[in-house]
């Protein structure tokens, strides 16, 4: 690829800070650390190792990417090896995740199949294969809000869409959430409170007056009560 040169060279002047071990002492390299060097650089060039992100070629409304279209530095698990402030952004309605790679050269398309995981945003982002769950939710990137008995998941359905504005056609990407949760190997669509607490009626009135007390808006703030009343569920069932 295009870019691996540079990324050698790049991480070949940096791997004091991946690896903390360059030091006035190690002018010379000799041979275990220059191993090092070279062994960091490759392991960062599988990163980058994907096909060049294509740009949105019309102008729209709004963006397709998770909160931000600017790219913000994030981490990559992949191989359980962690790669820290990488700079990306994740597309939603291709379903990319989108890297800059070093120099700014031009930004690449991660290769998923390489993908643990992503902290982007703020949020956990998973590629359900991992799991084996991309026969009970697809194989599109999806947000995990919480990872314990029964995991809840977020995921995101975009579609584009064009409408007539007088003599200038209107671009936007529609963006809409829709909730899981977990449970017993299969993955519940859940739209309000009452579908959630359905899932657990052992301790429906339980989990009912617990959202009252805690004042939880699933309408307004779903993200939050939805977690909050799973995990109340998990912490009854100890």
């Amino acid at each position: 690829m295009k870019t691996g040169t540079s990324i050698i060279l790049l991480l070949y002047l940096s791997i004091g800070i991946l690896h903390g071990q360059q030091t006035d002492a190690d002018k010379g390299l000799p041979g275990k650390l220059m191993q090092d060097y070279f062994s960091a650089a490759q392991e960062y060039a599988l990163i980058y190792n994907g096909k060049e992100y294509s740009r949105y070629e019309k102008q729209t409304t709004n963006h397709p990417y998770l909160v931000n279209a600017e790219f913000e530095e994030g981490t990559i698990s992949s191989g359980k090896t962690l790669y820290p402030r990488l700079l990306m952004k994740l597309d939603l309605f291709r379903d990319e995740l989108v890297l800059q790679s070093p120099k700014k050269l031009y930004p690449v398309v991660a290769e998923k199949d390489r993908i643990d995981y992503i902290l982007l945003n703020g949020y956990h982002i998973i590629n359900p294969s991992v799991r084996g769950w991309q026969d009970l939710i697809g194989d599109e990137y999806v947000v995990l809000l919480s990872d314990s008995i029964y995991p809840v998941i977020k995921k995101y359905i975009v579609t584009y869409e064009e409408k007539v504005n007088g003599l200038s056609i209107e671009a936007s990407f529609r963006i809409k959430e829709r909730f899981y949760v977990v449970k017993e190997n299969r993955c519940h669509p859940v739209k309000n409170k009452r579908a959630l607490l359905n899932l657990f009626p052992d301790k429906k009135k339980e989990l009912s007056r617990y959202a009252r007390e805690q004042k939880l808006n699933f309408k307004k703030w779903p993200e939050q009560a939805f977690v909050t009343i799973v995990k109340q569920y998990e912490t009854l069932n100890k």
